[in-house]
């Protein structure tokens, strides 16, 4: 029944003396009878979402194309990366590991140099403005240094400039590349027969690997089931 027609009856209703309640019960059960309900308008789903105007600072992509000359084929090189993709914290204690985590999550590096075969980070990269001689800058660079050296990782700043030279950026570079040049791959980053990712034994999904965030096999790394939580199957990784 249309809108029209129950303002018609609602209207017809208030005359005969009903109250407002009882004329919303009897347009209620007369919809409920008809197989259909008085129309409500539909809140409209919202998607504020727009492209940032630039995603790196001319400064930034100077020295990304810069970067890109000169590591070649020697290294990935990956922009604005969450600290939390890179780093996770280890312990025991539930509300540490929470507080923890979010101190990194909300950080980010500005270039992140990997091995390319083992998309393994081996170098950090910030790009450092005017704003972080303010206190609260260093306070916040300290602790990103703090995390990278922490974690084995060294992490170089570079005074932001209009343009690089090739060779300066080399000069910096060159002997973190040649480093992780020299470090053997970990035996699951060889391309062997470990790199074939086993199917769910109990509904044939994809498996991915996960790594343990909590409890006794903190940080030890599983099979997971893609079809979690539905299918909560795994499979322990032999170290």
């Amino acid at each position: 029944m249309s809108s029209e027609k129950f303002s018609l009856i609602r209207g017809i209703l208030s005359k005969l003396g009903l109250s407002k309640e009882a004329v919303d019960d009897v347009v209620d059960l007369i919809g409920d009878f008809l197989g259909s309900k008085e129309e409500k308008p539909k809140t409209a789903i919202e998607y504020p979402y727009h492209l940032r105007d630039n995603f790196l600072s001319n400064a930034e992509i100077s020295f990304y194309h810069v970067v890109q000359t000169v590591v070649g084929e020697t290294s990935q090189v990956f922009c604005k990366v969450s600290l939390g993709d890179i780093f996770y914290v280890k312990s025991s204690d539930a509300s540490k590991y929470r507080v923890y985590t979010n101190k990194i999550d909300r950080k980010h590096v500005d270039f992140l140099l990997c091995n390319p075969k083992a998309v393994r980070p081996f170098l950090g990269i910030e790009l450092d403005d005017k704003s972080h001689q303010r206190e609260d800058r260093q306070e916040r660079d300290q602790f990103v240094d703090q995390v990278f050296a922490a974690a084995g990782i060294p992490l170089v700043r570079v005074p932001v400039k209009h343009t690089y030279s090739l060779q300066e950026v080399q000069a910096v570079l060159q002997p973190y590349i040649q480093l992780d040049a020299s470090q053997p791959l970990p035996p699951d980053d060889k391309p062997q027969s470990s790199w074939t990712t086993p199917r769910c034994t109990k509904c044939g999904s994809e498996m991915i690997m996960r790594a343990a965030r909590s409890g006794p096999n903190q940080g030890k790394r599983f099979w997971g089931c893609s079809n979690y939580p539905k299918c909560k199957n795994i499979v322990p990784i032999e170290e």
